[in-house]
């Protein structure tokens, strides 16, 4: 028996979609549109699908898959192994928090999409003047309200998202982006740079339509495969064992380190990890307005936005962190060890107690010296089903390790090398101090400061390093 992509595809069911994608051709010989519209109509479109394809994502069901290689690497996403839904509204399906970095990563790719585009084709079209023109905003206008369309009716109203994975809706976008990206590479090196880019963006449209029409009603080829993106969801895991007799001991999480915990993290590996793209984008950005003769006031416009979404992504991992660790209680239902989330009302893990083992103090973590709150770290499982997990912060250790029976002498942090401390603290202001110079001092300058943006990930590693060393167990 064959499959739906075995099937031979009816040719004439994609002469409806081969029209629409070849209107704006039509603009430009009937209508008189210029040729930089059709590129700007094609740009604009890939750029809608990231976000929709993000706020798919939210509602996928089926959860991703880890055994094989994507466009995204979310694997260390703290809350891609999330439990439980929310449900905002009664007319939507429930929204799955470990989808949240699956819909948040697109956003990553529409930047970089943008980013390249802006630098291949800004020397040579008007894309800022293009993106005003109304035919362009009529076009999109009616492209967002078909999508918006098709995403009531088939992807919510019959239940798509019931047997759809987060990774399948976001990989397929950031794939045929990446495949039109690779068409515009030829653009530069050929005579007319214009024409070649209509030319391009259309055969490269039309390839990504025939894939999506043919994953739906027929065989497909490698590329047409490849671009249609993965369509096979993992399997749902079991549910975390938990016994039907209410607990019999309750340790909770303490808020403010996780909060504090949650900063510490974003300032020491997501700052360096962001700022060198967000720097990049900026430039490019900067230097397409230039290129199409805008004024300061759209460079200070890009600017502010640019940053505002650094900002946001700052917030958003900060935010994803407490929402991993923040609302979770420690429970213990006769022999196991329960990880709850309060907020979800869903188990995250379980663990019968006696296997719990490596059981140790994590002693570099500032929160739980300031706050003196633990944090303990132990291995649960044998084979292929052992796990290492962090219990905490935790106000109270002595209660958790009586009520677990867990196999650690004391609570006590572990003493702080004071030299490689000290050292920690003058890395640190060194680092601070060369920022003040750059911005203020009397060298200041934007290429100073650009200067330093690109050398503050390794300017870090200095200070977050000796720190690491400082508070660990000797």
């Amino acid at each position: 028996m064959r499959s739906s992509r075995d099937r031979v595809p009816d040719i004439a069911g994609f002469v409806p979609v081969l029209l629409a994608n070849l209107v704006p051709l039509v603009g430009v010989a009937v209508f008189g549109w210029e040729a930089s519209t059709v590129v700007v109509i094609y740009v604009l479109e890939v750029l809608w699908s990231f976000p929709l394809a993000g706020a798919k994502a939210l509602f996928a069901q089926r959860p991703p898959r880890t055994d094989r290689e994507s466009i995204y690497d979310l694997s260390e996403a703290v809350l891609v192994n999330k439990r439980g839904s929310l449900k905002p509204v009664s007319w939507l399906p429930p929204v799955h928090p470990r989808n949240v970095p699956f819909a948040l990563a697109v956003a990553g790719g529409a930047g970089w999409f943008a980013v390249f585009v802006g630098f291949v084709l800004g020397p040579e079209l008007p894309l800022v003047d293009a993106v005003l023109r109304p035919e362009v905003v009529v076009s999109l206008a009616a492209l967002a309200v078909g999508q918006l369309v098709e995403i009531g009716r088939d992807y919510i109203g019959d239940g798509r998202y019931e047997t759809t994975s987060p990774f399948a809706v976001v990989e397929t976008p950031a794939r045929q982006a990446l495949f039109l990206t690779a068409l515009l590479f030829v653009v530069p090196a050929v005579g007319d740079r214009v024409d070649l880019a209509v030319g391009a963006f259309v055969v490269g449209k039309l390839v990504i339509e025939w894939s999506a029409f043919r994953a739906t009603h027929g065989t497909e080829g490698r590329l047409t495969a490849w671009l249609s993106g993965p369509d096979t969801p993992a399997e749902r895991p079991d549910r975390p064992q938990v016994p039907d007799s209410a607990p019999t001991a309750v340790v909770s999480t303490a808020d403010r380190a996780v909060w504090l915990t949650a900063v510490g993290r974003t300032l020491t590996t997501v700052v360096p990890r962001y700022l060198k793209p967000f720097v990049i984008a900026w430039l490019v950005s900067v230097a397409v307005i230039s290129w199409s003769g805008r004024s300061g006031t759209a460079v200070t416009g890009v600017t502010v936005a640019l940053f505002g979404l650094f900002a946001a992504a700052l917030a958003a991992k900060t935010a994803a962190y407490y929402y991993r660790y923040g609302p979770l209680e420690y429970r213990r239902y006769g022999d196991r060890l329960v990880a709850y989330d309060t907020w979800l009302d869903e188990p995250q893990w379980s663990t019968p107690i006696d296997v719990l083992r490596d059981v140790e103090i994590v002693g570099n973590r500032l929160a739980d010296r300031l706050l003196d709150t633990r944090t303990i770290s132990l291995t649960t499982g044998w084979g292929d089903d052992e796990t290492e997990r962090t219990v905490g912060p935790i106000a109270e250790p002595e209660q958790l390790l009586t009520a677990f029976e867990l196999p650690i002498r004391s609570t006590e942090l572990p003493a702080v090398d004071r030299r490689l401390a000290a050292g920690a603290v003058g890395a640190a202001g060194v680092v601070g101090g060369l920022v003040g110079l750059a911005v203020v001092g009397p060298w200041a300058s934007t290429g100073a400061v650009l200067n330093l943006l690109f050398l503050l990930p390794v300017l870090l590693l200095a200070p977050v390093g000796l720190w690491r060393r400082a508070a660990s167990e000797r």
